[in-house]
C-alpha cells in the first residue's frame, strides 16, 4: 500500500532533488579550498667568529655526514616534559634534519677556522687522511626541570686517519651542551639550539687542533 506524500515534503524532496547537482561542486570546492596548516622552520647554522685558528694542521679533512639517532633523526621540535615523555611540535621545525644540518655546519664552520689545509664537504671524490664523523644523540628543548626552557645538544664525534695498513682512530669524544632560552617560544628555542651548536664546535676545533695531526 502507497503511503501518500505530504504536498510540502514532496516539494521539499524535489528541490533537494533538484539542487543536489548544483550544492556538490561548492561544497567540494570549500573543503578543497581549506587553507594549509603553515609550518614555521629554524635553521641551524652558527656562524664562527674571531681570527683563523693558529697553528694549523698540515693535512686536509673530510667531514662525512652525521647520522642522527631516534627519535631525535625529525625535522619538528622536540620537548622534554616533567615526566620524561617527549612531545613532538608539528608546527615549529627545522628545515632538514639534524644529521644534514649538522654536517653542514660543521663543515662550514671548519672552513672558517683556517686549521685544515683543506676541509672536504661530502661527496666530494678527493682522498683525505683524516675523515670526521659523527653522530647526533640527542637534540631536544628541555621543558620540565622547573626552571627557565633549555636547549640541550648531545653529539659524538671521532677522528679516524686512513692508512695503507687500515685505519686509525684518532679522536673519539662525546660532547654535550645545555643553553638557557629567554622563554620556551620556538624563535627564543632556534637561537639557543645554534648557541648550543655554536659551543659544541668550538669545544670540537680546540679538541682537533690539540692533536699532532699528519699526512
Amino acid at each position: 500500500m502507497r503511503v501518500p506524500v505530504p504536498p510540502r515534503a514532496a516539494v521539499a524532496i524535489a528541490l533537494a532533488v533538484l539542487l543536489a547537482p548544483l550544492l556538490a561542486p561548492l561544497l567540494a570546492s570549500c573543503s578543497l579550498t581549506r587553507p594549509p596548516v603553515e609550518r614555521a622552520t629554524y635553521v641551524l647554522a652558527p656562524v664562527r667568529a674571531g681570527s683563523p685558528a693558529s697553528p694549523t694542521q698540515p693535512v686536509a679533512l673530510r667531514v662525512k655526514a652525521f647520522r642522527a639517532a631516534a627519535p631525535y633523526d625529525g625535522r619538528e621540535f622536540l620537548y622534554r616534559r616533567s615526566d620524561g615523555q617527549l612531545v613532538a611540535d608539528f608546527y615549529n621545525g627545522f628545515p632538514a634534519g639534524p644529521g644534514e644540518l649538522l654536517t653542514a655546519a660543521t663543515t662550514e664552520w671548519l672552513k672558517s677556522s683556517g686549521l685544515f689545509r683543506a676541509v672536504l664537504e661530502p661527496g666530494i671524490s678527493v682522498d683525505a687522511p683524516y675523515a670526521l664523523e659523527g653522530s647526533v644523540l640527542a637534540l631536544y628543548a628541555d621543558l620540565g626541570d622547573g626552571k627557565r626552557p633549555a636547549a640541550v645538544l648531545d653529539v659524538q664525534v671521532y677522528l679516524v686517519r686512513s692508512m695503507s695498513a687500515g685505519r686509525e682512530l684518532a679522536l673519539d669524544r662525546r660532547i654535550t651542551e645545555r643553553v638557557d632560552a629567554a622563554d620556551a617560544g620556538p624563535t627564543a628555542l632556534a637561537r639557543a639550539y645554534n648557541e648550543a651548536l655554536a659551543r659544541v664546535l668550538t669545544r670540537l676545533e680546540r679538541e682537533l687542533a690539540a692533536l699532532d695531526l699528519r699526512g
